[in-house]
């Protein structure tokens, strides 16, 4: 027995270096799936679930390969272990602030996470404190105690082949062995904590690659789309054609939908925005958007496009990933009625690659913070206030009348109220008290920046009130805020609503139409809550615009679902209904977005041909 003691450990002394590198997998794995939310219900942790070793295939297929290509197994221990600790931090801080897991298609959104986040203060919380102390120690057990041979041309290839088996192996789990796991496009933080992130991460890749519904065809969607009555061409031909000032407020939202805020030095955040409804030419109503937190862009791609984001994978952005060639939007069908159409940024025009995207949408300018007059420009905390972008509005409203006698189409996507909400300026005081809000400093800076945007869209209305040009202002918000969660739960504590409902609140925000003259809002009195992909073509309508047979299309699905989203449905007895139970209703229009996303080649042939006309006159 003594003897079989004795042959262990020098079996294990001579070998204990191996044994380190081998277990150096296992630990980066552990690390990266505590850095989620701690680790303690990440499923894919459990050795009895397939999940933990798809997982390991891919972790021990990585540094095989890497130490069979650098020969050098302590730096491929710490590089490796560096590299997925990086990776699993910036996981946990996406979860924090968007709800959502690292996915492929972040790489698409990289540059903007950069600029948008600048200097935003960041907590550390304990699970990455012990999570790095671990790695560093690891590092230096690596460094000062591993000694490895030197790596021979066998050993190297003998790796390299290991590697390549389980890195297949993992390959084909995450692409035909998907369906033995957890896949869900609108759960990715569930889905990453039962698969793992690398799983999950992998399995994602095939969003990348968007598959036409099964029966798709073009002659299909045409079909669909004949199946709507359209309107008499001639029918508006009189109308007037007013002016379209479209604002997007930057996370404008009203969280009193959730529940009491407990006011104390005011009775209303935004009582201009409220005092609107019931009034004349006004309609009013809720807005269903596909973001929460971040992600601009995918409710103002709703808006502009008419397209739903409950057909695209949870966590994409379309804006990003599909805008490469003509696409047609509420700009492009304005623009060939005789529009001149602007999109105006007070920030970075690369930001969600506006700068790229909104020209190819039918804009005939777009103006980023270039545009802004240093020395008349108000800030706010660090951004842009309202005040200035709407003034900027304004004078281009008034550029468009000197110079042409065509309308005004003005997108304006504001920055304002951008988080993030943790540092206290000078420039700006934080007016609004409520219940416990020395525990809640987000919210607080939050609400006192949405009483601002409240008095400065009243000015911007108030102007428009006063010129002669028949002019109409379409705003909303564009997601809720990230503050603290534990605000979140404060107002929803005690609701009747199941959590799908409160999600579902959670990605609604207000929104208002309002003209200067005489407008039928017979149709809309009612409107209650709708879906993003639904109000460009109702402000079409309003103004007397003449819709495309894609807008007309979606403008009748209203009738039966006025809210189709990712976070669920609304039929039009206003129940809510699960998306995945809503989908056999919306498959013709996802059939009919297929084609207008994806297969369009004649259709961008025709923008150009009719773009090249236009432009020889």
């Amino acid at each position: 027995m003594k003897n079989k003691l004795s042959l262990c450990k020098q079996f294990l002394a001579s070998n204990f270096s191996n044994i380190f590198f081998l277990l150096s997998p296992l630990a980066t794995f552990i690390v990266v799936e505590i850095l989620e939310y701690g680790g303690s219900d990440s499923k894919c942790l459990w050795p009895n679930q397939l999940a933990f070793w798809a997982n390991i295939l891919f972790y021990y297929g990585i540094f095989l390969l890497f130490r069979a290509i650098t020969g050098r197994p302590r730096f491929t221990i710490v590089f490796l272990n560096f590299v997925f600790l990086v990776f699993g931090i910036c996981n946990h801080y996406s979860i924090q602030i968007r709800n959502e897991p690292i996915v492929p298609w972040d790489l698409y959104a990289v540059g903007t996470a950069a600029e948008a986040l600048n200097g935003f203060q960041w907590t550390i919380p304990l699970e990455i404190i012990i999570c790095s102390i671990a790695c560093l120690i690891w590092w230096a057990i690596t460094i000062k105690f591993m000694h490895f041979p030197k790596q021979k041309l066998r050993t190297r290839a003998g790796s390299f082949g290991l590697s390549a088996v389980m890195l297949t192996g993992f390959v084909l789990f995450a692409s035909v062995g998907s369906g033995n796991f957890y896949i869900s496009a609108w759960r990715q933080v569930t889905a990453n904590r039962k698969n793992g992130m690398a799983l999950n991460f992998a399995i994602n890749m095939d969003a990348l690659f968007v598959e036409a519904p099964s029966d798709y065809s073009k002659e299909n969607a045409s079909t669909i789309l004949s199946s709507v009555s359209k309107e008499d061409e001639t029918a508006s031909a009189n109308d007037v054609q007013p002016n379209i000032i479209a604002v997007m407020d930057e996370t404008f939202s009203d969280l009193s939908i959730l529940g009491d805020l407990g006011l104390e030095n005011t009775d209303d955040v935004m009582p201009f925005v409220h005092s609107l409804s019931g009034q004349p030419n006004t309609i009013t109503g809720q807005l269903v958007v596909p973001a929460f937190g971040g992600g601009t862009c995918n409710s103002e791609y709703e808006f502009l496009t008419s397209n739903s984001y409950a057909f695209f994978k949870s966590g994409s952005y379309p804006m990003l990933q599909y805008v490469h060639n003509n696409t047609e939007s509420m700009a492009s069908v304005l623009k060939q009625q005789g529009y001149n159409t602007i999109g105006l940024h007070p920030y970075y025009g690369s930001g969600w690659a506006r700068n790229k995207a909104y020209p190819l949408m039918g804009f005939d300018k777009f103006l980023d913070i270039d545009s802004f007059d240093d020395a008349t420009t108000k800030y706010l905390r660090r951004y842009v206030s309202d005040e200035s972008s709407f003034n900027k509005v304004i004078d281009l409203y008034n550029q468009n009348k000197e110079k042409s006698d065509n309308p005004l189409f003005l997108f304006n996507v504001t920055i304002q109220n951008h988080c993030g909400y943790d540092t206290v300026y000078d420039n700006f005081p934080e007016n609004v008290n409520f219940q416990f809000d020395s525990l809640y400093p987000y919210t607080k800076q939050y609400l006192s920046l949405i009483q601002e945007s409240d008095k400065q869209i009243k000015n911007l209305v108030d102007y428009f009130s006063k010129v002669d040009e028949p002019t109409i202002i379409v705003l909303f918000g564009d997601h809720m805020p990230y503050i603290e969660n534990s605000f979140y739960n404060h107002l929803t504590r005690g609701s009747s609503k199941t959590t799908s409902e409160i999600e579902l609140d959670q990605h609604t925000v207000p929104f208002f139409i309002w003209a200067n003259y005489d407008i039928d809002t017979s149709d809309y009195a009612n409107i209650g809550r709708i879906s993003a992909n639904y109000l460009g073509p109702v402000t079409m309508k309003v103004a007397g615009a003449k819709l495309s047979d894609y807008e007309e299309y979606v403008y009748s699905l209203m009738e039966k679902y006025p809210v189709i989203s990712s976070s669920g449905c609304i039929n039009n007895k206003g129940i809510y209904v699960p998306l995945d139970m809503a989908a056999s209703d919306l498959h013709d229009y996802k059939i009919v977005q297929y084609q207008y996303v994806f297969d369009n080649a004649d259709k961008i042939l025709s923008q150009a041909n009719k773009s090249a006309g236009s432009g020889s006159k």
